[in-house]
């Protein structure tokens, strides 16, 4: 049995539970093994003080859901050798929230070009900052702050 950190249940009942991410894929394996057989969701959280991971699991026999939820300072393992499903997920956590997944499959942006600066869900994105993203010569996104270079 995995240690548990915290828990405590949402609004409809769902029960949640914070685990260290230095135990994370053990417990993860550990739910996959207990009937969570469903990875939903994958979405990263930044809060003043610290980022945070949130999976959504399912047992598509009974309709249990769990939410798992891990603390980290920008890096967590990835969950894809336990739901392949969770690439698409981890990929747009990192390039939305700037969380990167340790052996990960194809760790790269997926909603915005490679040459993005920042990561538009963080607390300190400079919103002011304007970025402009124009095709290049080799057919590939590129990204500029200059406003004659954007679409």
């Amino acid at each position: 049995m995995i240690p548990i950190e915290s828990e405590s249940k949402t609004k409809d009942g769902t029960p949640v539970v914070y685990i260290s991410k230095e135990n994370l894929i053990p417990f993860m394996k550990e739910k996959k093994d207990e009937g969570y057989d469903m990875l939903l969701m994958v979405t990263g959280v930044d809060y003043v003080d610290h980022l945070e991971v949130v999976y959504h699991l399912l047992s598509t026999k009974d309709g249990r859901r769990l939410l798992v939820k891990t603390k980290t300072d920008e890096e967590v393992d990835s969950v894809t050798g336990i739901w392949p499903g969770a690439n698409w997920h981890e990929r747009e956590t990192y390039d939305l929230v700037g969380i990167r997944f340790r052996n990960h499959p194809n760790l790269k942006r997926i909603l915005l070009p490679e040459g993005w600066v920042g990561h538009p869900l963080r607390k300190n994105y400079p919103m002011d900052k304007k970025q402009y993203v124009n095709l290049g010569e080799d057919g590939e996104d590129k990204v500029s702050y200059d406003p004659k270079e954007g679409y």
